[in-house]
């Protein structure tokens, strides 16, 4: 069978569309002001298709690329599961500082706070699924910011597995 180059391309087209459309979905936070981070700005393993699988009694890590709109000389984590609309702190990880995670936007070398406006960042962190976290699908919640507000937050669809 003989394949145009136009049905070639049609082909390869649908073939990225069908591979795009299984990234994990990335929602912008409800009450953050920081600019709206896009899938690929956001990797967090075992997230490859429409939702995070997390299993307990494993590690999952994530990497951001985060562009500040102003300075900012300190960075906290704000980390929450959202179940029917509750937040819920994960523990050990909301309130945190996130300097420690912060590296230069290649992720090689690790810069810490504070960070300058207009300049792109990369936060690389883990996380345990503890195992008395409950087998539930809920939304995350991961923001960076102060006290004046957000660096960057989004929120992703999740579901803990036993």
């Amino acid at each position: 069978m003989k394949i145009s180059s136009r049905s070639g391309l049609l082909f390869i087209c649908a073939a990225l569309f069908l591979g795009f459309s299984t990234a994990t979905e990335v929602r912008p936070c409800p009450k953050s002001k920081s600019k709206a981070l896009s899938a690929s700005d956001v990797t967090i393993s075992n997230c490859a298709k429409n939702k995070c699988i997390l299993k307990r009694n494993t590690e999952a890590s994530i990497m951001m690329k985060l562009r500040p709109e102003r300075d900012f000389q300190e960075l906290t984590s704000d980390i929450q599961g959202i179940i029917l609309d509750v937040p819920l702190p994960f523990p050990g990880y909301y309130g945190t500082s996130a300097c420690p995670h912060i590296y230069d936007e290649a992720g090689e070398k690790k810069v810490g706070c504070p960070l300058k406006a207009g300049q792109v960042y990369t936060y690389k962190n883990s996380f345990k699924i503890l195992p008395v976290y409950p087998t539930v699908s809920l939304e995350i919640h991961w923001g960076l910011g102060d006290k004046q507000g957000d660096a960057a937050c989004f929120q992703i669809p999740a579901k803990i597995k036993a």
